[in-house]
């Protein structure tokens, strides 16, 4: 009988956050996987558990996920924990996760601290909808397109960032987003925890050192309800079209600004009503 993979959350800081059913599956489990076997031996040390760890990190996992596979096939049941969180979520641990469940083996997730549900609960911005991005790419192309992605996105944002870019990925991001606002979190459930609310300007007085998990709060249009005026936005987009004439590209622009939506929401609903239009005329021919 095959053993079981535990996807164990661990404290991101203080280690009392650690939860009573992770410390006794850390107890009862053969093998613990850690991103840092250092980092995960000061908890084990802290909570008196004693037992063999393998490292399993991003530039190792595809060559030590077939060990751990085979070992949890043979009955072993293994803890895989990462360096603070929540393992795969800007952490390794997913490539052993996805095997396992192609093979078939039994996946049991133990959930506790993270640091993007623990940011977005003391924000003050509404957890309705959010996208997780992440780390920025340092620099590059690569950069440049993720903050075309971030001005793109009308809903709250939140990713991460490491504390020698953080003051340049603030800027950057203030040029991008004028007039959204951010929450910064530094150092989250550590004793030099730091949130700050304020709008993006060009660089916001916080100290470089520490863990960053940073919100751009939603756009201000994602307030309005789509669902509510989307057949103003409609109605207002073709008499812009029809009857000035504009451009759509130009006429999305306008309806945006006049009912305080993103672009993207007026182009959902222009083209679900030209979908609904061309379906009723199939029908009727």
């Amino acid at each position: 009988m095959p053993g079981t993979l535990f996807v164990v959350a661990t404290p991101i800081g203080n280690l009392e956050d650690l939860t009573f059913r992770a410390l006794r599956t850390l107890r009862e489990v053969d093998l613990i996987a850690a991103e840092d076997t250092r980092r995960t031996a000061k908890l084990l040390t802290h909570y008196e558990v004693h037992k063999p760890m393998v490292s399993l990190r991003e530039h190792n996992e595809s060559r030590e996920t077939p060990k751990l596979l085979d070992r949890i096939a043979a009955g072993e049941s293994i803890a895989l924990v990462s360096d603070a969180g929540t393992p795969g979520i800007a952490d390794p641990g997913a490539r052993l996760v996805r095997a396992a469940h192609e093979r078939g083996l039994p996946v049991v997730p133990i959930p506790g601290p993270s640091a993007v549900a623990a940011a977005l609960s003391v924000s003050g911005f509404s957890g309705d909808q959010f996208v997780f991005a992440g780390f920025p790419p340092p620099s590059g192309s690569a950069r440049q397109l993720w903050l075309k992605d971030l001005s793109l996105e009308a809903r709250a944002v939140i990713f991460f960032e490491a504390p020698h870019r953080i003051r340049r990925t603030l800027e950057q991001v203030g040029a991008t987003l004028v007039g959204r606002h951010i929450f910064l979190a530094r150092e989250l459930s550590k004793k030099f925890e730091q949130l700050v609310v304020s709008p993006i300007k060009s660089q916001l007085t916080v100290s470089d050192l520490g863990e960053f998990t940073v919100i751009v709060g939603p756009s201000p249009g994602t307030s309005a309800d789509p669902a509510t005026i989307a057949g103003d936005v409609v109605a207002l987009f073709g008499r812009l079209t029809n009857n000035v004439p504009l451009s759509d590209d130009e006429a999305v622009g306008i309806v945006s600004k006049v009912f305080s939506v993103d672009e993207r929401v007026v182009k959902k609903a222009v083209k679900k009503a030209r979908i609904l239009v061309n379906n009723q005329k199939q029908s009727s021919a």
